[in-house]
């Protein structure tokens, strides 16, 4: 077996990601998974779980190191895909580079990786999740309405407003919307692009 007496951690126990586990477990690895939820199904697939958040990258280095793992893997985890690269790269473990699954995790540094290398984008502004919607007003009156504001570090449309006019209590609301999903307390303005598929 390719696996056979090694041991791969698991970054995400939910309902999708417990094909992951399993197949690891059928190709010979012992399987260590961490998630913070301790209803998460995974658990039950996996060898040892630890009940830690994936987005926690100390923790998520000193259980790699006391489990002695040779891999490590965010299957289907767009906040856990940072944490497995860092844990990979301070264990010197295969894995994609720390700074490019981190500008690829958050939408403020993809946006402006994508103009730098003069890629079509929206327009777009990242902002602190504590900016007030005035400060957040006057940054959208630099672009074309209607705005989208969001968390950067956010993934499943979650935290996500759509603003087609210059309202203050809309703004407002959109902020404490996007501030409930933000984990890094960065937000990111942006012109909304209307999609037109053929």
């Amino acid at each position: 077996m390719a696996g056979a007496e090694k041991t791969l951690l698991l970054l995400g126990g939910s309902k999708q990601q417990v094909v992951a586990i399993e197949t690891a477990k059928r190709l010979g690895y012992r399987t260590v998974l961490c998630d913070y939820l301790p209803d998460n199904p995974g658990q039950f697939a996996a060898d040892v779980f630890y009940q830690e958040s994936t987005t926690d990258r100390a923790k998520m280095l000193e259980i790699a190191r006391q489990e002695n793992v040779s891999g490590v893997l965010a299957y289907s985890s767009d906040p856990a895909a940072p944490t497995a690269a860092y844990v990979a790269e301070e264990l010197g473990l295969p894995t994609n580079p720390l700074a490019s699954v981190e500008t690829l995790s958050e939408k403020h540094l993809f946006r402006r990786f994508l103009a730098v290398h003069g890629f079509p984008c929206p327009k777009s502004v990242a902002v602190s999740a504590d900016s007030s919607a005035e400060d957040l007003l006057r940054t959208a009156s630099s672009m074309s309405a209607p705005w989208v504001l969001k968390p950067t570090d956010s993934s499943g449309s979650k935290g996500i407003s759509i603003l087609s006019e210059p309202d203050i209590e809309a703004f407002e609301r959109a902020t404490a919307h996007a501030r409930e999903f933000s984990r890094n307390g960065v937000l990111v303005l942006e012109e909304y692009i209307e999609s037109v598929f053929p």
